[in-house]
């Protein structure tokens, strides 16, 4: 089923339909076309599942999922061997993404995925330069299909170029990058908690696919789309607790290392000068403060100065 074959009485309101065959949502404005997301389904036999890159290989266990699910609830791509950031992931992601949308549909695409980190700026990354400059110009300007999705307004926006007026600056945008349409999917993914009690919180993160097509995400893709965001959303969920557990302990060790160095040059300073901790941690604030730099590396400073040179601290390692 095509974009173009949609009724012209279709409702000039969000509907959201439940039966058997999936979830199916449907939406649009008094100056656009319908943008609509159709029921998510399985395609039988052999060929089922997305396909992921050469090092990405889905981890085995579990199920097979309910057959209208569209994905495997026991798969999981793997997001987190050979990289070491989570923007390393996102780009094995994007890549997943691609292969398996163009081997389903014979559409050729790119895309993006973002992911908003809290206390963090923003993770970005998309197949080609022009994806991650349209990806970042939307959020700065808060206008486009992700932006919406990110928001919460909808799991699903779709913008074909010709005929929609929703987002016209995203729309130039959009065509100065070489692209006439434009999709984005929500991903529902849970963080830890950062120890407070608070239990998992969303990480806001969606999936952006962009085709030269004007009008290039009929039913079909859409739907092959979100069973493949079924399988993202879980998959990265996995790599961003990774990655962030990851920081944590690489900051509480730079933390514990910077603590040791400064507590070994306030004991120096306190034989020096037969003083006590806390006027030793006053010479260092003073030292750092006119020479504007920070107080640890006052503090290696004086330790580099010591006859058999500065303490390191091991911290397991």
């Amino acid at each position: 089923m095509h974009a173009q074959n949609i009724s012209s009485a279709f409702p000039a309101r969000r509907a959201r339909v439940l039966n058997g065959a999936g979830d199916e949502e449907a939406f649009e404005t008094k100056a656009s076309p319908p943008a609509v997301a159709g029921p998510l389904h399985v395609r039988k036999g052999a060929d089922h599942g997305p396909a992921t890159p050469g090092p990405a290989a889905p981890a085995l266990g579990g199920e097979a999922g309910h057959p209208d699910s569209g994905i495997q609830d026991g798969l999981l791509l793997d997001l987190v061997s050979g990289t070491h950031s989570l923007r390393e992931s996102l780009d094995v992601l994007a890549a997943a993404a691609v292969r398996t949308i163009v081997r389903a549909t014979g559409l050729q695409i790119e895309c993006g995925v973002v992911v908003h980190q809290p206390k963090r700026s923003s993770a970005v990354t998309g197949t080609s330069e022009d994806v991650v400059g349209l990806l970042e110009w939307e959020q700065q300007a808060e206008e486009g299909p992700l932006h919406e999705v990110l928001a919460g307004h909808h799991p699903v926006a779709v913008l074909q170029r010709n005929g929609d007026f929703r987002w016209p600056r995203y729309s130039t945008q959009l065509q100065l990058s070489g692209f006439g349409s434009a999709m984005g999917i929500r991903l529902r993914v849970a963080a830890d908690s950062d120890g407070d009690g608070s239990g998992p919180a969303d990480t806001p993160a969606a999936l952006a696919f962009f085709a030269q097509d004007a009008k290039a995400f009929p039913l079909q893709v859409i739907a092959e789309a979100r069973g493949f965001a079924g399988l993202a959303a879980k998959s990265l969920e996995v790599a961003v607790n990774l990655h962030s557990a990851r920081t944590t302990a690489t900051d509480l060790r730079s933390a514990l290392d910077s603590r040791t160095s400064i507590n070994v040059a306030c004991g120096v300073i306190m034989a020096q000068n037969r003083c006590s901790y806390h006027e030793a941690f006053s010479i260092l604030a003073k030292a750092s403060s006119h020479r504007n730099i920070k107080v640890r590396r006052v503090a290696e400073d004086i330790l580099d100065k010591l006859p058999e040179g500065p303490p390191r601290a091991h911290f397991g390692r």
